[in-house]
């Protein structure tokens, strides 16, 4: 089975700590859907189809709930949702529960960072999307007869969503600060381990963000000093680290390029420039292609 992601774990963590405050929730990852895989990434259960939910992104629940959590950096097209539409039948039809599910009682839910435009385009043409009136929150129809709703977590307002849209790798200082100053006023162990896993992941993939708030706010947030203060400094360092690898990989991929690109001009063959640099033909060729097209 594929590892779950750093990114999933962290989203993991924010539903947690975003709904440990309603009674009968259960949340359960990689849900096996039948015998064999696949697995959708996450199934919330209610025992209160009736719940009341505060957020707008949780009001569309019922007792069951299938999530899919794309990343910032994984796509999001109609693969995807034909795959979330096919898990959500797959466990009424398939999967073992206690008794049938009706399908009123069963919701889809896709989050990611940000929109795929010319998906979302598409759709909103042919009448498969539409706004819900809460920026953010897309619902799907026409799909399938499950209610359905899209979430862009980038374009989500409010304080309450600070979270979720610190979840990338562009966090705004505003939306950490939100979510540390939500830390300092929570008493619960469990769902302050939740907070540190979540933390622990946007400071790896924001080490400038959580520079520049230890910089200028270390008596502000003392549960983070006081904390997580060895396990944020380490993911700071190993992104910092991770940013200084990746600047340097990249100069030398630059480098490289520009070599290939002199010797072209200079009338060498790809073949030629492969063999004398023992770089792959194939990306001599493809610097000699983007040459071509630039030109």
């Amino acid at each position: 089975a594929t590892p779950r992601s750093d990114w999933h774990k962290a989203f993991e963590a924010f539903l947690r700590f975003k709904t440990h405050k309603y009674k009968g929730i259960t949340i359960t990852p990689e849900l096996e859907i039948g015998i064999e895989p696949p697995r959708t990434d996450y199934v919330i259960l209610t025992e209160d189809e009736t719940q009341d939910f505060e957020e707008s992104i949780f009001q569309i629940f019922r007792k069951v709930n299938i999530l899919e959590y794309k990343n910032p950096h994984d796509s999001l097209n109609w693969r995807v949702i034909h795959k979330i539409v096919g898990y959500a039948h797959f466990y009424i039809g398939v999967a073992p529960h206690d008794g049938d599910v009706a399908n009123d009682q069963v919701t889809i839910s896709i989050f990611r960072a940000v929109r795929n435009p010319e998906l979302f385009d598409e759709m909103m043409s042919d009448g498969l999307l539409e706004e819900t009136g809460t920026p953010g929150i897309f619902r799907v129809i026409g799909v399938t007869n499950l209610p359905f709703q899209i979430v862009i977590t980038g374009e989500l307002q409010g304080e309450e969503y600070a979270a979720c849209r610190a979840l990338t790798d562009k966090a705004a200082e505003v939306d950490v600060e939100k979510v540390l100053e939500d830390l300092s006023k929570e008493d619960d162990d469990t769902i302050r381990e939740y907070y540190g896993v979540f933390l622990n992941l946007i400071a790896e993939k924001n080490p400038k963000v959580f520079e520049e708030i230890r910089r200028n706010d270390d008596m502000k947030y003392p549960a983070l000093m006081k904390v997580f203060e060895d396990d944020v400094n380490e993911k700071v360092e190993q992104g910092e680290k991770k940013g200084r690898e990746e600047g340097v990989k990249k100069g030398r991929a630059q480098e490289r390029k520009e070599q290939i690109e002199s010797m072209l001009r200079n009338g060498k063959t790809p073949e030629a420039i492969a063999e004398f640099c023992g770089y792959p033909l194939d990306e001599v060729k493809k610097v000699k292609s983007e040459m071509q097209d630039a030109a």
